[in-house]
């Protein structure tokens, strides 16, 4: 072969090379943007079915890509589990046998699966042992029936009060009260009685105020209770054995937060006191299965932390509230669970050894017989709700997931057309980062970090720096905070937290000296949901809810003279705003026409103008935020029929509503870019799922 032929074959072979590599580079490329599609399609549209459809094609398509393939592989687990199927442990084997170098994704797969094992495995020394299983996702708010076959709920597609099935799986509506849009009314804490044949439930009105109401479970014959303007709060917890009366808890209004253990009557609604608590009060109730004793947990006065103490202890107390005695008194914090069905044990949860056990404590002629027994190790968070006892001695309880994420966009200022997918903006503790709030220059981007993962994290302020990716933490000293705004100065943020002393209120958080500077504290708990800060730093536009009176105000405060203004006042709460970056405009979502309203008034106050009007059944409106060149209006609009919100923008001055094609599960909290060429949002779905708890109690034999 000469030369030239020698030089050829050199460079046809260079130039194959070439074509492998580049399309092997556009192989890992198109496998990497289908992983970041099918991410967002499972997290943030929350799409569960579709996302394991486009995992299952990387599989297919992808194989030779074992790192992007291994996490699809992950996920396709992680998207079962979460709809509760039996694939779930297998789709996690999988990825420990097909991808074993991918030590990340197999590491979380081997810590799903023994999850699983923990949840489902027998774990109790004697025969049978103590089983505990998912029933499914279904909202933990309401009890099991006696037979254990059904679970009152809520349907929070509309906000009804619904019926489980625990062997179909299927729910069905029991009160009809129509769509969001219709109606802001919704059932929550719902108990069945002993024949199964009644349903007595607490229902929220449209416009604040809670009745307690009963029902058929079949529908039939609804009727309001029990109500009262001065109780805001009213929850059954059981009924008399004879179910002649429903034991409930009666929460007062105004700053006390007082509250009462009261049986009300079945047949005509009226209350009858047993006990009152000044401030404060139990969190939970039980009666014994003879109906002569309450059990309940309550706050006690802790030296070391004070009067505002929220460790518990547990109480016994008469139905008639003569006689009062101590059940379970401990240092530690003990959560009433209930009291089980042959009357012998109290079920509670305590943080005693260091993580959230389930102890059980014999009761003999009304008082406790020697010291509580573990039953059962890291149940989890005490924020675990219980549901109740089945007559076999199963105890249903409910677990809640909250899954929220900063993500970011690219947007054509002219369109509001979208350039590019939503991408997460942070990948440190996923799931559990929200309220994000763009500098002044536009060269950071703040955020709350929750970290509800590690119970042992405490929650920070997050500042990522976007050319650079790095991110910083703070950690004001604040309880339950979210971030709000920035201050022009590009140094501070203005929060939403509880702070000295103790209530909740705005704060200011200088990032230079880590320190909270207090800006605003309400007189009461109510308001504040999402405050909003002039461009130039001067004015803070808040709500301020008054449920008593059905009073829903807009107030400014001017943080110079320290002077508060209303704005205007609403029969419907408002809970969504923004300010014009001119600032002579502020935007928000009021009820008061009757449907979802957004509306338009002078930042100083004055007639409000209605810039756009929502269908009913069309769903409401999560977030508003005006575009930086104060043209338009964006918000967050969900159909009223899925979990899921669209993107939306109104011409500021009135006119067509045009839909951008950004969709989320609850797509909230939009805040732009000074440019107005990227939007952050948070996205958040919450899982409730209902467990049960098999035998575990001791036979009759057994002390």
């Amino acid at each position: 072969m000469n030369k030239t032929k020698s030089f050829g074959v050199i460079v046809f072979v260079g130039l194959l090379s070439l074509v492998v590599l580049a399309s092997s580079l556009r192989s890992q490329q198109s496998a990497a943007e289908m992983l970041e599609k099918a991410l967002y399609t499972e997290e943030a549209q929350g799409d569960l079915q579709k996302a394991i459809g486009l995992y299952q094609q990387i599989l297919e398509r992808f194989p030779e890509s074992r790192e992007v393939a291994a996490k699809a592989q992950l996920h396709i687990g992680l998207c079962y589990e979460k709809l509760g199927l039996r694939e779930a442990p297998k789709a996690f084997q999988k990825v420990v046998d097909n991808y074993p170098e991918q030590a990340a994704a197999v590491a979380t797969a081997k810590e799903k699966l023994a999850g699983l094992l923990r949840a489902r495995s027998a774990v109790a020394s004697r025969e049978g042992g103590l089983r505990i299983r998912k029933i499914g996702s279904v909202e933990s708010l309401g009890s099991p029936s006696l037979d254990g076959r059904l679970i009152s709920c809520v349907d929070w597609n509309t906000g009804d009060l619904a019926v489980f099935d625990v062997e179909s799986g299927k729910t069905r509506r029991v009160t009809k009260k129509g769509s969001w849009a219709e109606s802001a009314g919704f059932a929550e804490v719902s108990v069945f009685s002993p024949d199964g044949k009644s349903i007595v439930y607490s229902w929220w009105k449209d416009n604040g105020g809670c009745d307690l109401r009963l029902i058929g479970s079949d529908g039939a014959k609804p009727r309001i209770l029990y109500s009262d303007e001065s109780v805001s709060s009213a929850k059954p917890f059981a009924w008399t054995p004879d179910e002649k009366g429903i034991l409930s808890l009666l929460i007062g209004s105004g700053k006390t937060r007082s509250s009462r253990i009261a049986l009300i009557s079945a047949s005509d609604g009226v209350a009858r006191t047993i006990k009152e608590f000044p401030s404060g009060g139990p969190g939970r109730l039980s009666l014994s299965p003879d109906g002569r004793w309450i059990a309940f947990d309550s706050p006690y006065e802790d030296p070391e932390r004070g009067t505002g103490s929220e460790k518990c202890n547990l109480y016994l107390l008469s139905i008639d509230g003569g006689r009062e005695r101590p059940l379970v008194i401990h240092p530690a914090d003990d959560r009433l669970l209930g009291w089980s069905p042959d009357g012998r044990w109290i079920v509670f949860s305590s943080d005693r050894s260091g993580t959230w056990d389930v102890w059980l404590q014999s009761v003999e002629e009304e008082a406790a017989k020697g010291e509580p027994r573990l039953l059962k190790r890291d149940l989890g968070d005490p924020k675990i709700t219980p549901m109740g006892f089945a007559q076999d001695g199963s105890f249903f309880y409910g677990v809640r997931i909250t899954h929220e994420d900063v993500y970011s966009v690219s947007l054509d200022p002219g369109t509001g057309v979208p350039i590019t997918r939503a991408q997460k903006a942070s990948l440190r503790f996923e799931g559990s980062n929200g309220y994000p709030c763009w500098s002044p220059d536009g060269s950071r981007l703040a955020y709350t970090s929750f970290r509800r993962q590690d119970k042992s994290k405490p929650a920070a302020l997050c500042v990522k720096t976007m050319a650079s990716g790095e991110e910083q933490e703070f950690f004001p000293e604040v309880k339950d905070f979210d971030t709000g705004f920035w201050f022009p100065d590009g140094h501070s943020i203005l929060c939403r937290g509880i702070y000295k002393p103790q209530r909740l209120g705005l704060f200011r958080f200088d990032l230079d000296s880590g320190e909270s500077e207090n800006l605003l504290v309400l007189d009461d708990f109510g308001g504040l949901h999402g405050p909003v800060l002039s461009a130039d730093g001067r004015m803070i536009f808040y709500d301020l809810d008054d449920f008593e009176n059905k009073v829903f105000r807009v107030m400014s405060y001017a943080l110079e003279t320290r002077q508060k203004k209303e704005l205007i006042r609403s029969t419907g709460q408002i809970l969504y705003k923004d300010v014009s970056p001119d600032g002579e405009r502020l935007a928000f979502w009021d009820r008061q026409e009757g449907t979802p309203c957004l509306k338009v008034i002078p930042s100083g106050g004055g007639e409000a103008t209605i810039l756009l009007r929502l269908e009913k059944g069309g769903g409401g409106i999560n977030s508003v935020a005006w575009s930086p060149d104060g043209r338009y209006i964006y918000f967050s609009r969900g159909s009223g029929k899925t979990e899921a919100s669209d993107l939306w923008r109104v011409p500021a001055t009135g006119g067509q509503a045009e839909k951008s094609d950004v969709t989320a599960t609850g797509l909230t909290k939009l805040s732009f870019r000074p440019d107005g060429r990227e939007l952050a949002f948070m996205s958040w779905t919450v899982t409730s799922e209902v467990w049960v708890m098999e035998n575990f109690l001791p036979g009759k034999d057994e002390k």
